[in-house]
């Protein structure tokens, strides 16, 4: 039996299932072997995805347990159920922290950057209501589907933070936020709720969402964060959005490293 460990390159927009099989569409050999990943990425998240084939799945909590590297975006003032744009939208606020300008300006820099600050070190992280974790036999993600989950019901757990920095900011156009999250959104196969979500970000892309004003642009933080096993991304950004009192939204994340397995190696 095949035992070996690849580090292949997930898409955006595909889940990790469909990063194996388009890889053993590429590769017949692997037909029948079984193969499973260590540590998932979200439909909207991109990058080192590790696969362990055959005989390595024994080892599979040694490769899930491996430290994680990630750079990843976000805007303010917008929330969603799943704390990333593959969301319903449930709250608009402004898009600037609390005493700071609209916008990029150096304010709101140094505030983002004071926030993610915080988040160095270890400390315990909430399960994301969108999220694999089970709790009494149920996956979170289908008893938020079902709205049958309260806060009190999501656990946490500890995570640990060896490097977190804001590393630039960009301004999008309106125009050009819109068409990348309609191709990002229209692109996921599967029941990921797409029709609704889409509806819900053009009303507030329109300029339809009742009471706030829509943005002629939008700003992209970027920021890059070193980390144990289990930290969620989009629950460090929902957390940084409540910090800044503007709410937060991801808008994309690329895994460049899991252990000694690099982005720059990741076969596509």
């Amino acid at each position: 039996m095949k035992s070996e460990v690849l580090n292949l390159y997930k898409r955006k927009s595909e889940t990790p299932l469909q990063t194996i099989e388009r890889y053993v569409e590429a590769h017949p050999e692997y037909k029948g072997v079984k193969m499973t990943y260590a540590g998932r990425l979200d439909p909207m998240a991109e990058g080192v995805l590790v696969v362990l084939v055959g005989e390595a799945n024994k080892d599979r909590e040694a490769y899930t347990g491996l430290d994680k590297d990630y750079e990843f975006e976000f805007i303010l003032g917008v929330e969603t159920d799943t704390f990333d744009v593959l969301g319903k939208i449930m709250a608009m606020k402004a898009d600037a922290p609390a005493g700071a300008p609209a916008g990029a300006t150096p304010s709101a820099e140094v505030a983002v950057k004071s926030a993610l600050a915080k988040y160095l070190g270890t400390f315990e992280q909430r399960y994301p209501s969108f999220s694999s974790k089970v709790v009494d036999g149920t996956p979170l993600f289908e008893l938020a589907r079902r709205g049958d989950l309260s806060e009190k019901d999501i656990p946490t757990h500890k995570v640990t933070v060896s490097a977190i920095e804001l590393v630039s900011t960009r301004t999008v156009a309106k125009d050009v936020f819109v068409e990348m999250i309609h191709k990002d959104i229209s692109a996921v196969r599967g029941d990921f709720r797409q029709k609704d979500i889409l509806s819900l970000w053009n009303k507030y892309l329109s300029g339809e969402a009742h009471g706030v004003p829509m943005p002629a642009a939008f700003v992209l933080y970027k920021a890059r964060v070193s980390c144990g096993s289990g930290f969620y991304v989009r629950q460090l950004v929902s957390d940084l959005g409540h910090d800044l009192g503007t709410g937060a939204v991801t808008v994309s994340i690329l895994r460049t490293r899991v252990g000694k397995y690099r982005l720059a190696d990741s076969i596509q």
